[in-house]
């Protein structure tokens, strides 16, 4: 990923944080600290060989699906479909 994408984004979800994919140390170690980091469970921040020190972001249920159900809400959506979720990975800020 830090091959060919100069902030690459890793979401490592898989629970418990023994079984994630990648850990936040690797993720900041392997992209020298331009990757984008978020977990499924905790992990401690990470303090790169420069003194810059980083702190993972969690990306689980509990942060993700409040700001689906306000979306909904505010939206007054009726129905969730796959375009929801589709429309909104492709969203650009």
């Amino acid at each position: 990923m830090a091959a060919f994408n100069k902030n690459p984004i890793i979401f490592a979800l898989s629970n418990p944080t023994s079984k994630a994919e990648c850990t936040a140390e690797q993720c900041y170690k392997y992209t020298e600290g331009r990757g984008i980091f978020a977990s499924g469970s905790p992990f401690d921040p990470v303090t790169l060989p420069n003194g810059k020190t980083l702190y993972p972001g969690q990306g689980n249920n509990s942060y993700v699906f409040p700001g689906v159900a306000l979306g909904v809400i505010s939206c007054g959506l009726k129905h969730i479909g796959e375009d929801v979720f589709l429309t909104t990975a492709e969203v650009r800020y």
